[in-house]
């Protein structure tokens, strides 16, 4: 072919990765992409032919102008990315020429060389690329480092950008293609067998067949778990990425186990993974922890075949957490502390291993966040406070070092709501509100460049109806209602989009919940009863969804209940107030929960004020006053108020005002028995 017609794409490389560009040259130009794609006529029918300058020119004349010329009639660049490819002048002189007339979508990249592992892809790039890309954005790119997409799925992948057409046909279609092939080779096969005895020959050619369409069933399988998982986590479709998980799993479940290759094993572990975070959406947390033990026993058997293989060490650890993560949720404190210790134990090892590798070197910060969960949760404010602020330090350092990279962002942000949440349980208001305002800001700037992204969508309102609460702590009415507003209507679509999705419901219930405080504290009573019966409904809807997996919660359940109780009490319902405190003491006793003294024990000293047991209130309250929340503590000096203890009502009510305590409802029963605080 006259190359004046133009190329297919244009490899730039460092010569250093010659080896892969020479494979990557042959792979491309000889492959044949199926028949009747359905693409359009100006499609090509071979992927030729392929530019690379030292095929192309080792005869040119003028190097210089040859390879600006290439450039020029290359509607693709195909980059090689490597450590000596970024410190390449020859390549960011190509990479610059090329963005001159083409966009940057244009460019794929190649992830080469085993120093990169681990690496993420903006990392890899050459500076010249990076600053080309969009905030937020990342160009194709296939990875064939150790444990990447191998050599099949990346030519596919590449071919699919080239044509214009999506993997999933490519992986199909040549999949199915095999399998004919297949079928017509095994015929023929048989036939010689009849005519010549050639049995032998044919056996062996039926064998390199199957064990093409099996490479071919792996790379279809690998597809399932990255590309499809990828496309289909970020728009929130639970279901099809169940059955993608299943399928994945069904293919493995008809082999034998103890015949399964490493890759095999591997893939199969990924598959378990899915399903129990699919689970854990689906409030399923029982079958959730099935399939992360399965994946950690898969893992593990892994990672004892090979004790220093890093990878495999790392994919185990993930197992472990996620198996840890479960029996938290499920208030197993105890095994969900020996999960924690344990990924604890395995995030150093991998450090030891390599110290340099960016991503192993974010897992004691993730392991040190993990523990302050743990502390939090049992009353251990302060210690928990410095093990998130040691983790908020680790995630900054990353994300300072590839601001970019929307993951290192997101584990920035979690720490530092974390941190907010050990502030506030601290009595410091002022400072949780700093932190989470922060930690928002943050988000809605990495949304901007991403609307589309459901999962960071339901990041982003979460996060504001946490800020929310603590502009109302803090008496910041106007800044409070417009965020619940703003936040409520959107949780309330991702729920419709999904009703199944338990982990989106869910908060869309927390929103309803915070309405009914705000309306509470305005004076709404109206508002409030159509968040609380809105609220009711979700509540409902989630017990359904979990089925016998469902238990009673505090934090959701209780506090409905605890709001009811206000309802009646501001109505000047005496009996319906004193029958809503019994319930939710009868609950309390029927659901002892481990985690959060604190919320636990407002809600038991709430009820046995509004049934007028001041005694038992105070009881209750008095012992945990140190890890009590505000309206806890709020709730204890009414109960000393009633027993006339007012040394003790003074200083709590003074502290509660000097941590920055600015809630109508406290500021108005105070003021109105004659405490005068605020003027």
């Amino acid at each position: 072919m006259a190359h004046s017609e133009g190329y297919i794409a244009f490899i730039s490389y460092s010569h250093s990765d010659q080896r892969w560009a020479n494979w990557l040259h042959r792979a491309l130009e000889s492959y044949r992409p199926p028949r009747k794609l359905g693409a359009a006529p100006d499609k090509p029918q071979r992927l030729r032919p392929i530019f690379r300058d030292q095929a192309e020119l080792s005869a040119g004349p003028d190097l210089g102008e040859s390879i600006r010329a290439a450039l020029d009639r290359s509607p693709y660049l195909i980059l090689l990315c490597s450590p000596t490819a970024r410190a390449s002048d020859w390549v960011a002189a190509e990479i610059t020429y090329f963005l001159k007339t083409h966009s940057v979508d244009r460019v794929f990249c190649v992830l080469v060389g085993e120093q990169q592992i681990g690496l993420p892809l903006l990392d890899c790039l050459p500076q010249d690329l990076r600053d080309a890309l969009p905030a937020g954005s990342e160009p194709l790119a296939v990875d064939l480092r150790p444990g990447g997409d191998g050599r099949r799925l990346a030519r596919l992948k590449l071919a699919a950008g080239l044509l214009g057409v999506g993997l999933d046909v490519l992986v199909q279609r040549d999949a199915r293609r095999r399998t004919r092939l297949m079928a017509a080779v095994t015929f023929a096969a048989m036939l010689l067998s009849v005519a010549f005895g050639a049995l032998t020959l044919a056996a062996i050619d039926a064998r390199r067949l199957a064990q093409r369409q099996a490479a071919e069933s792996e790379d279809l399988v690998a597809f399932m778990l990255g590309d499809l998982r990828g496309k289909l986590e970020p728009v929130g479709r639970l279901d099809v990425l169940d059955g993608v998980g299943r399928k994945v799993l069904d293919h493995y479940g008809r082999m034998d186990r103890d015949r399964l290759d490493d890759a095999a094993l591997a893939q199969q572990a990924k598959a378990l993974t899915l399903l129990g975070s699919i689970r854990v959406k689906r409030a399923d947390l029982p079958g959730a922890g099935q399939a992360f033990a399965s994946a950690a026993a898969t893992s593990a058997q892994l990672v004892a075949r090979a004790p220093h293989d890093g990878a495999r060490l790392f994919d185990h650890a993930q197992n472990v957490y996620w198996l840890a993560f479960v029996q938290w949720k499920l208030e197993h404190i105890a095994a969900a502390e020996r999960g924690f210790g344990e990924y604890a134990r395995l995030a150093d090892m991998l450090v030891q291993i390599d110290p340099k590798r960016a991503d192993w070197r974010l897992e004691p910060a993730y392991a040190r966040s993990n523990l302050g969960t743990l502390l939090l949760e049992q009353g251990r404010y302060a210690d928990a406070l410095a093990a998130f602020e040691v983790a908020r330090n680790g995630f900054r350092e990353a994300s300072l070092k590839a601001p970019r990279d929307s993951d290192r962002l997101a584990d920035l942000v979690d720490a530092q709501n974390w941190v907010a949440d050990a502030q506030f349980l601290l009595g410091h208001l002022r400072e949780a509100y700093t932190e989470r305002a922060t930690a928002s800001r943050i988000l809605h700037t990495h949304f901007a460049s991403d609307p589309a992204n459901r999962p960071l969508e339901e990041k982003v309102l979460t996060a504001d109806l946490a800020l929310a609460r603590r502009a109302l702590d803090l008496g910041k009415l106007e800044e409070s209602r417009a965020i619940v507003a703003r936040s409520r209507a959107g949780l309330a679509k991702l729920a419709a989009f999904d009703p199944d999705n338990a982990v989106w419901l869910e908060n869309a219930a927390y929103g309803d919940l915070d309405a009914v405080d705000l309306a509470l504290a305005e004076g709404d009573l109206a508002a409030a009863r159509a968040a609380h019966d809105l609220a009711r409904e979700r509540i409902t809807h989630l017990r359904r969804i979990g089925g016998s997996n469902w238990s009673w919660r505090s934090q959701i359940e209780g506090r409905w209940q605890r709001q009811a109780v206000a309802l009646h009490q501001r109505a000047g319902d005496i009996p319906g107030g004193l029958g809503a405190a019994s319930v939710l003491l009868k609950d309390l006793a029927a659901h002892p929960h481990d985690k959060d003294p604190g919320q636990v024990a407002l809600l038991i000293g709430f009820a046995h004020l509004a049934r007028g047991e001041t005694d038992a209130a105070i009881s209750t309250l008095a012992p945990l006053e140190a890890v009590l929340l505000p309206e806890g503590r709020d709730t204890l000096a009414r109960a000393l108020f009633r027993r006339g203890d007012l040394a003790r009502v003074r200083q709590i009510v003074k502290n509660l005002y000097v941590s920055g305590y600015r809630k109508p409802e406290f500021l108005a029963f105070w003021n109105k028995v004659g405490f005068n605080i605020g003027g």
